[in-house]
């Protein structure tokens, strides 16, 4: 029932990045942090070319220096993160972390106002 509740499959990738994202800005650095929440990070991975195109039209219509799009496991507590732009420099500090592929996995992190957008603000 819980897989069901959050089955994310009918949502286009534009969709799926805009489910849940806020925009922020600090200094000169505009970022956008979007998040969805499932039980099958795996499932959702399996799009990420065309997650990755829906970024970078992203990106480059409202000039983000970074997007953070974090796949939150809700059963595990875990999240993967696929980030994207010129300052990713600033997650993989934030985290203490080395993109492979443009992601990340951070384990118990669920939370984006919690612990993933004060760990990314610090690091800008």
């Amino acid at each position: 029932m819980l897989k069901a509740g959050t089955n994310l499959s009918d949502f286009s990738e534009e969709e799926l990045i805009n489910i849940d994202a806020k925009k922020f800005e600090k200094g000169t650095v505009k970022f956008e942090i979007a998040q969805v929440n499932t039980v099958d990070i795996e499932g959702l991975l399996k799009k990420q070319p065309k997650i990755e195109e829906a970024i970078k039209k992203e990106i480059e219509k409202n000039k983000l220096d970074l997007f953070v799009f974090a796949i939150t496991d809700i059963l595990n507590s875990n999240s993967e993160i696929l980030v994207l732009g010129e300052r990713k420099d600033a997650v993989e500090k934030a985290f203490n972390i080395k993109l492979q592929n443009n992601r990340a996995f951070l384990p118990g992190v669920v939370s984006r106002k919690k612990q993933i957008l004060p760990n990314i603000d610090q690091n800008i």
